[in-house]
């Protein structure tokens, strides 16, 4: 039995359980640090919040963001990063140029006294990420990694399937989590010159640990409830000529929660499993070399769930119920929340670069919102999570045998 639902309307947003369209925010002026592809799709995305406005952007080449600027329309444009900071009219910053310079450019940034969103990673190591939140929140700033994929409302709609609503109003619909399987591998030669191109400079912050193993780990630790692996096991492949790591698979253990199982409990009558809170195994793929389904399983006591390719920007979830004994299924459940539709305005300006790259104004109104009302972080994707996280890419890092990088400034 499968029951579809695709004209559900969409799940509320974590940030605000009150708003029922997700693309719903207050004003909110953006200034752009890079004019690359992915601030090209943001910039785009943005078009479709009628309350979002990009006042300036800026490149390292004033050409170069005059150029961005002309397409996009936008007033203003700096061939300097440290003349936009200084635009009292930016009220939030979106960084997007290369990893190495997380943490100056997040710096210049929060010591302005602006809002700051950077493009994932966070940063380039555990250390530089600690930094960046200490001093966003010793100014009471908001600062978020952009980890868009926890703002589709697919992705919501997963949270609540899988670990029940906030309210403790709707209760897991596949019980307890047991193993989350995620992957997202992708064929970095359709688009990229080796050995020349940004994917394979170490220095500049290259390889798949950095480019897409975020996504496979947040979303482990997304349904496993934000928590610290107490165990990280990774292998993978590097390239001797640049340094780069070209991919891995890791596993992350997670230790329980509580020490009494189901089994055991006897205020418990819904499941006898010895399966003790909390606990429980992710196993994670991520790499530049070939392309992979890109989905996301979360198994559980009671049933499974699966986020569709792709996983990392998906707009269905299909969850499937355990039936009476092995092997059985007690209904199949579908889910699907299209992206928003482009606009002329967009069509005009070229379009996207990346696939779902509309869905970037989810997470767009999600940080209006949450500014709006006074929050220095996002619930979907916390500052916690994204250092737990940051510590997992370390190790993982650590394992392949990446070498850190030295301290860059832009």
């Amino acid at each position: 039995m499968t029951i579809s639902s695709p004209s559900s309307p969409p799940p509320p947003p974590l940030d605000d359980p009150n708003v029922s369209n997700p693309l719903e925010c207050p004003p909110l002026r953006w200034g752009l640090i890079g004019c690359g592809r992915i601030s090209h799709d943001f910039t785009q995305a943005l078009k479709l919040l009628p309350t979002a406005q990009v006042v300036a952007c800026s490149a390292r080449s004033l050409d170069s963001a005059k150029s961005f600027a002309e397409k996009h329309g936008i007033l203003k444009a700096y061939g300097s990063y440290d003349e936009l900071v200084r635009d009292d009219n930016v009220d939030i910053v979106y960084v997007g140029n290369v990893h190495a310079f997380r943490r100056p450019i997040a710096e210049m940034v929060l010591l302005a006294n602006k809002h700051c969103l950077l493009e994932k990673p966070i940063a380039c190591s555990y250390e530089d990420a600690v930094y960046i939140a200490k001093l966003a929140k010793d100014r009471n700033l908001f600062c978020m990694e952009g980890m868009w994929t926890r703002f589709f409302p697919a992705v919501e709609k997963a949270r609540m399937l899988a670990l029940g609503s906030v309210d403790g109003k709707e209760p897991s619909m596949i019980g307890e989590v047991v193993q989350v399987h995620s992957d997202f591998n992708f064929n970095a030669s359709d688009s990229e010159e080796y050995p020349t191109s940004f994917v394979y400079n170490h220095s500049l912050g290259g390889g798949a640990s950095l480019l897409v193993a975020p996504y496979p780990i947040a979303a482990a630790t997304l349904f496993f409830n934000g928590m610290q692996p107490d165990a990280i096991k990774a292998v993978g492949q590097m390239d001797v000529a640049t340094g780069v790591d070209l991919q891995g698979t890791m596993v992350l253990n997670f230790p329980p929660t509580g020490d009494v199982s189901p089994a055991l409990d006897e205020s418990n009558v819904d499941e006898s499993t010895p399966k003790l809170p909390g606990a429980g195994a992710a196993s994670l793929s991520f790499g530049i070399l070939g392309e992979s389904a890109e989905e996301t399983i979360v198994l559980g006591t009671k049933g499974r769930m699966k986020i569709c390719s792709p996983g990392h920007c998906p707009t269905k979830v299909i969850a499937t119920i355990k039936g009476g004994g092995r092997g059985q299924s007690g209904g199949e459940y579908v889910y699907e929340y299209p992206v928003p539709e482009d606009t002329q305005e967009i069509r005009d300006a070229g379009g996207y670069f990346y696939p779902n790259s509309s869905g970037l104004a989810y997470e767009a109104a999600a940080v209006a919102r949450c500014i709006a009302s006074g929050k220095t972080e996002a619930p979907q994707y916390t500052m916690q999570e994204s250092l737990t996280n940051m510590k997992a890419i370390d190790e993982l890092r650590s394992q392949l045998g990446v070498k850190p990088l030295g301290r860059t400034k832009e």
